[in-house]
């Protein structure tokens, strides 16, 4: 008997002990989906938190080299019905490069590449978006980046729409990529050396507004 009353004491310490992880519940998950069309319209913030831009050069012909923009901000109008009316944002804060680098990363905010003491940002915004595929589209627009302003396109893919089951606010997610020519923004220090090509990796989440 002692050795049972034992026991059951342990089980119950170890059950109070584990969190209990929240299971979502099927009307929960009935509402996330990977459908754009069944996504809501309207205007959404992007999630800083959740929202990043990657890039890749090539360095002396060696290796890949990628460094990351973690700090955006910006708009989406997303239109379920008519994905082709959607428009979308994106501010950049170059100054915030990150290559987990300091003497680097105070290189890349040199005039140099960026130049980011005279333009600390730069900014997105779409002109067109093309629908390409189930899940897929090309958007272009205007990148705006040391005072010059070119068009790019980006090859976006959508992800899912639904409430988050973290932050329990309406969210959409995208990823999209681009390669572009750094030279065509004024950015042409050690080419070709350090490749003239860069490939733009983005993730973006961005919340439904009120």
């Amino acid at each position: 008997m002692r050795r049972s009353a034992v026991t059951a004491g342990l089980l119950l310490a170890l059950a109070t002990a584990v969190p209990v992880l929240p299971v979502a519940s099927p009307a929960a998950a009935q509402e996330l989906t990977q459908a754009p069309a069944e996504a809501q319209s309207g205007r959404y913030a992007l999630d800083p938190a959740h929202a990043k831009v990657l890039f890749s050069v090539r360095h002396l012909g060696f290796s890949t080299y990628y460094g990351a923009f973690p700090a955006l901000s910006g708009t989406l109008d997303y239109d379920a019905k008519d994905p082709t009316r959607s428009r979308v944002d994106i501010t950049i804060d170059v100054a915030a490069v990150d290559t987990s680098d300091a003497e680097l990363d105070k290189h890349l905010r040199s005039d140099d590449f960026l130049d980011a003491g005279k333009t600390p940002t730069a900014r997105f915004r779409s002109t067109g978006v093309e629908v390409t595929g189930e899940r897929t589209a090309r958007i272009t627009g205007d990148l705006t980046l040391r005072g010059v302003t070119r068009p790019v396109v980006l090859e976006a893919t959508f992800n899912q729409a639904g409430v988050s089951p973290v932050s329990k606010v309406y969210t959409i997610g995208f990823d999209a990529e681009t390669v572009l020519k750094r030279s065509e923004w004024g950015v042409s220090a050690y080419v070709p050396a350090v490749s003239d090509e860069v490939t733009l990796r983005i993730g973006a989440e961005f919340t439904r507004k009120p």
